[in-house]
Order: structure tokens, then sequence, then C-alpha cells
């Protein structure tokens, strides 16, 4: 249900919005799908011991779903992110990967990464603004489902969690909707 008042505010969004020059622009709330399901946070700890988790199980995103017959122009993506450090100091990077299969969303490179460098007792926040995702990502967003994923990695001895905080896509599809 509410994956479907989601898409009804982005379309509506669109209509209101994106007329001008046959664009329709979209904004999915991609953090409010994530934190519905804990799967906003990760643990993280480094070096990485074995049987010990690096990513969140996939999640499954609600997405404009208007077919392939229409041309993404950009996918922007903004937030942040928290490392909250417990101890030692090093660098965490925090991965997002998207794909239309579940099977597939870490088999590839991720979408965007962020990096922080973390000491002992500090919450590092990490805001970040990716103008354009690479365009062999862009058609994913015209699907009716896009998975996500998320990875953290660690440099040196430390340990912690990274916290998702934001993460919004605004996606601009050229087509001649009106």
């Amino acid at each position: 249900m509410r994956g479907k008042w989601l898409f009804l505010v982005a379309a509506l969004t669109a209509a209101a919005i994106g007329c001008g020059q046959g664009r329709a622009i979209f904004d999915i709330d991609v953090f409010s799908f994530l934190r519905a399901t804990n799967a906003d946070t990760l643990p993280y700890v480094g070096p990485l011991p074995p049987g010990v988790p690096d990513t969140i199980p996939v999640q499954t995103i609600k997405s404009l779903g208007i077919g392939s017959s229409s041309i993404v122009d950009t996918v922007r993506v903004f937030g942040a992110v928290d490392f909250v450090n417990a101890s030692g100091t090093g660098n965490v990077t925090f991965q997002v990967f998207f794909d239309t299969a579940k099977s597939a969303v870490y088999t590839g490179t991720p979408a965007f990464s962020v990096t922080g460098a973390v000491t002992p007792g500090v919450t590092t926040t990490s805001p970040f603004d990716i103008p354009d995702l690479p365009t062999a990502l862009k058609p994913l967003f015209l699907a009716s489902t896009v998975y996500v994923g998320i990875r953290v990695s660690t440099t040196g001895t430390i340990s912690g969690t990274a916290k998702l905080t934001a993460l919004r896509a605004r996606i601009v599809i050229q087509d001649k909707f009106f």
C-alpha cells in the first residue's frame, strides 16, 4: 500500500512540475523503503572476520514502471550517511547497488560510494550528491521494481555502525506524457 501511495505522489508531482519540454520529474525516497525494513543501518568491523556480513539483504523499491519507450535523462542521487565509530581509526566506504534482478544486485559495480574517515567515539556525517548515475544504470529506474543493496568496507582496525540518514533519487524522464 505504501509503495502505491508513494508512486501516486511521485506521479502527481511529475504532472505538476514536469510538464514542460516533454520531461517528467519523479522523486523517490529510497530511504523510507530501507528504514521501514530496518535496512538503513549496517554494522562495520575491520578487518572483516570470516562469516560476518558486509551487506544488507537486498531490498525492494517500487519505481516508475513506465516501460522502455521512455528515455531516462538524469538520475540524481543525494542523501547522507553517518559513520558512528566505536573504536579504532580508519576509513569506511558505504556502497549502494541497484539492479532489476534481485540475484544480481551485488554482482556488479556499485552505483556510487561514500567514504568517511573515522576516529574513536566520533560520528562522521558524510553527505553525498551524485549529479547523474552512470548511463548503464539509468534504464533500471523505468522498471516497476528496483532492488537496492548496501555494502560497507573498511580500512584499519575499526568497528562501528554505518547509518543511512537520507537517500533520494530524482529521475528526469524524456517523453511526451502530457
